[in-house]
């Protein structure tokens, strides 16, 4: 009898175990390099999902937002979980993943993208200034994984702006938000790359408002360090076969595309520190 309820008291001690929130003991000792990905429709919604170029790896595995997956890891298949996800659409996290394994991960450990994007989100509308409620969920996603998992951030991924066409202290509040969330992330990221990407050429170019505030986003690495611009237009234009059908946003090849731009800057910081 006592036999039986020790049995059953250790079933139940390792039920919970597995099922709460913390890491498992086998999470713990696998290491995890974290990607932390942020800023409005850009960073996922590229129409044009495809099974064979978008399909999953089995050591990069994003963090869980909704429901029973809320904080967990999860296989990374597309869509990832941004605030603002949509099925059979991408984003450029998962081709920088792929470069980002291929060149500088090591044997036995594993790639968590953290997804935090949202669309029509700006520092305007207060959600991406230190403080507010995106900017936040970013930080404390990222803690978490930080705090509980063996992991170490080595990127940050922006992509954000739109919605702030026409701000004129757009710039000052970019580099205020980069800064704060360098210093609010857990360990010593004061020089982890943050990579800024340019928003559609085509629906910039339309607008005298929105080349100065794509300006300003390019800009920023001189005014930050350890920053890079993934450039759509270097080293060559990127466009969509109909360049108006929802002309605010890359579709799915431009996401790939804009993917391994973002990890061309990633390269050229880590190479030259800037």
């Amino acid at each position: 009898m006592f036999f039986d309820i020790l049995g059953l008291l250790l079933i139940i001690f390792l039920f919970s175990r597995k099922h709460e929130n913390g890491p498992s003991r086998s999470e713990l000792v696998r290491h995890y390099d974290v990607i932390l990905v942020i800023g409005q429709s850009n960073t996922h919604q590229g129409v044009g999902y495809d099974p064979v170029l978008d399909k999953p790896s089995n050591d990069i595995k994003p963090l869980g937002r909704f429901g029973v997956n809320n904080y967990r890891i999860l296989q990374a298949a597309e869509p990832l979980d941004h605030f603002s996800r949509l099925n059979d659409d991408i984003g450029f996290a998962l081709t920088f993943a792929k470069e980002y394994r291929k060149e500088y991960l090591e044997p036995g450990s594993n790639i968590i993208i953290i997804p935090g994007g949202m669309g029509a989100t700006g520092f305007g509308s207060n959600h991406w200034n230190a403080g507010d409620t995106l900017y936040q969920d970013a930080v404390k996603r990222t803690n978490f994984v930080l705090e509980h998992f063996n992991s170490r951030l080595v990127a940050i991924l922006w992509h954000q702006g739109e919605s702030d066409v026409g701000s004129t202290t757009y710039g000052q509040r970019l580099d205020s938000m980069i800064i704060h969330l360098r210093k609010d992330i857990v360990g010593n990221n004061t020089k982890v790359p943050f990579i800024l990407g340019g928003m559609v050429p085509y629906w910039v170019d339309q607008d005298p408002d929105r080349i100065l505030l794509n300006r300003m986003i390019e800009n920023t690495v001189s005014r930050i360090e350890n920053t890079g611009f993934a450039d759509p237009r270097k080293p060559f234009l990127i466009e969509k076969p109909d360049n108006e059908y929802v002309s605010i946003h890359f579709d799915a090849k431009g996401q790939r595309e804009l993917g391994r731009r973002y990890f061309a800057e990633y390269r050229k910081l880590v190479t030259t520190g800037n």
